[in-house]
């Protein structure tokens, strides 16, 4: 079966087309506002086919909070660093409380649950043992991060929102895991430390894209 090309999909058809086009031709160049309009665009038309489709609108302002985490991160310097973290704090968090809507308190204490929790709770401790030494006055800020990232996904596994959402999910948590990685721990030049930028940005892309096309579809 075709993929039907619904106002919605086009939409994220050509977030995708400019996502390729800026991790391939601009991410890497110096900071001006082109860069950052070309990196903010994609997760904006996401929002905008989440809205078209008919989406709840947690998840269209979840987008929106994300596209201005973009913008702040694509700008220079320690202020605009913090508020792109917040900015994506709050979509975490309103993914969060989409997917708290849509279960039960029993459904969050099983077995399998419990046992993903666990998983999510080494998860987190592994990443933030290795960034620790280099967080600095970050940490707090860095903790709470990490908590909600386990949430959304915690809450994500409960709801069962389909396959192509929970890759989404999955994708958008190891791309914050490497971007911390790339943002805190020292420079190397490993091949894997070149190529993480790029890691970065296609996997989070790719995340934010699966959930608006699992969620509309």
């Amino acid at each position: 079966m075709g993929i039907m090309a619904t106002p919605a999909n086009l939409l994220v058809f050509a977030a995708s087309v400019i996502a390729l086009i800026y991790g391939v031709f601009i991410m890497q160049r110096s900071e001006n506002l082109f860069r950052s309009t070309a990196k903010t665009a994609p997760v904006v038309l996401l929002a905008v086919a989440a809205l078209v489709a008919g989406l709840p609108l947690v998840i269209v302002l979840a987008l929106v909070a994300c596209a201005a985490g973009d913008w702040f991160l694509s700008l220079e310097g320690e202020t605009n660093f913090l508020l792109g973290l917040s900015a994506f704090l709050i979509g975490h968090l309103l993914y969060t409380t989409h997917f708290l809507s849509l279960i039960s308190t029993d459904q969050l204490f099983t077995t399998d649950m419990g046992l993903l929790g666990l998983i999510l709770l080494a998860l987190i401790a592994s990443v933030l043992l290795r960034l620790w030494p280099y967080l600095n006055g970050l940490k707090i800020p860095v903790v709470i991060y990490a908590v909600a990232i386990a949430a959304m996904a915690f809450t994500a596994k409960a709801a069962n929102p389909g396959q192509i959402v929970l890759a989404g999910i999955a994708l958008f948590m190891i791309s914050d895991i490497i971007l911390a990685q790339e943002r805190f721990t020292p420079l190397t030049n490993t091949l894997l430390r070149r190529l993480s930028p790029y890691l970065v940005w296609f996997l989070y892309f790719a995340g934010q894209a699966l959930i608006v096309y699992g969620m509309t579809g």
